[in-house]
């Protein structure tokens, strides 16, 4: 779990504009709960695809994480090819 505290900050970027942190960033989507927050779950999952790479995603959340995030998402909705193929070995 430390690993993940030294590289959550990769998160912060992602939702600033919307004053999200990257902690409130990383438990939204590990509990998908999206209440409380200005963006929705799919919104923020596809914007961290975006804007974080693969290396860094893995560094932050485990395997199984990754696969719950991203379990449901549109790769038609991924232009980038690297990004398609992560979600593919998901």
């Amino acid at each position: 779990m430390s690993n993940t505290n030294e590289n959550i900050h990769h998160l912060g970027k992602v939702c600033s504009e919307y004053c999200m942190s990257a902690s409130e960033v990383y438990n939204m989507l590990l509990s998908k709960n999206d209440g409380d927050f200005p963006l929705s779950f799919d919104t923020v999952k596809y914007m961290v695809l975006k804007d974080v790479r693969a290396d860094k995603l893995k560094m932050i959340f485990t395997q199984e994480e990754l696969k719950s995030i991203f379990s449901n998402i549109n790769l038609k909705k991924i232009k980038n090819t690297q990004t398609k193929n992560f979600i593919n070995s998901l």
